[in-house]
């Protein structure tokens, strides 16, 4: 095989709570996270040798800088691969938004690579490799719908619903990851009471609509980025119910009854001047289908 394209998807942190940190400098989470049906592309052509990346859509860094350019390189290493690849990000999942997208992609090139060159490593086993990568990576190579604990790389299988209608909508303002972190850690000590999602989860199913969704992120990032608490207001007063924001931010996700009414509260939010669209939850993860 020469050549794959696959199909990158972004998620939804349904729930996220800050438990603690830890030792290591990371900290201990307890989330659900959804995939959505949002992806990116990502391209792969073999080559003799070397690794090239290249992106379309969005400015990203295309050498080694790139997450996808170090997923590539780690694989090439960890499975002892003589030979190169071109990997094309063709980006639609807004960065810097709590999407996922440089995870999604990462774990793609994983997925791809092992497909490309012939190889049987299990999921597992990419999963490993994937955890070195970033907290998130892991959870890409799963069914997509997961409680993540731990520093977010230890996953426990959810049953998956039928698809089910959501807006995603991002102001356009970038959050920093280790940021909303730091300011979560100077406040932790307040947080007296930590909110758990683990009495609900314990039958392997969650309830839709998520009345029970929740981000302790949100304490941090929404008073200091005004453009995160308008367009939230804008998603509950045009009728999304719960209205979440999803990571770090500033990506938030609405959920609403149908097709239509997602479709007109994205035009809504676009005529904000906001990147928005309705999406469903995804019950298959599409990097798995090139795993066979």
């Amino acid at each position: 095989m020469e050549e794959l394209h696959i199909l990158s998807p972004a998620k939804i942190n349904l729930f996220l709570e800050v438990v603690g940190r830890r030792p290591d400098g990371y900290h201990e989470v307890e989330s659900i996270m959804q995939l959505v049906n949002l992806c990116d592309g990502v391209h792969l052509h073999r080559r003799p040798r070397g690794i090239r990346v290249s992106v379309s859509g969005a400015e990203l860094p295309p050498g080694r800088g790139n997450l996808a350019y170090k997923a590539a390189a780690l694989f090439m290493e960890t499975a002892g691969v003589r030979g190169g690849v071109h990997v094309h990000l063709d980006k639609r999942i807004p960065l810097a938004g709590g999407l996922g997208g440089g995870s999604s992609n990462a774990a793609a090139v994983l997925a791809g690579l092992n497909r490309l060159y012939g190889l049987s490593h299990s999921r597992e086993l990419l999963q490993d490799i994937a955890a070195t990568l970033g907290s998130d990576v892991p959870f890409f190579l799963s069914d997509g719908l997961a409680m993540a604990t731990g520093r977010g790389e230890v996953l426990t299988p959810l049953q998956p619903w039928p698809p089910q209608w959501l807006v995603l909508a991002n102001p356009g303002v970038p959050i920093s990851t280790s940021w909303a972190y730091r300011e979560a850690s100077s406040k932790l000590t307040d947080w007296q009471e930590r909110a758990t999602i683990r009495p609900l989860a314990a039958g392997g199913r969650l309830a839709w609509p998520p009345v029970w969704a929740f981000n302790r992120l949100e304490a941090v990032v929404v008073p200091h980025r005004a453009e995160v608490q308008a367009l939230k207001g804008l998603l509950q007063e045009g009728g999304g119910s719960p209205v979440v924001m999803s990571g770090s931010g500033a990506s938030l996700f609405a959920v609403v009854p149908d097709a239509a009414s997602g479709q007109a509260l994205a035009a809504r939010a676009q005529a904000s001047g906001a990147f928005a669209m309705a999406v469903t939850t995804l019950a298959e993860n599409p990097i798995l289908s090139v795993m066979g």
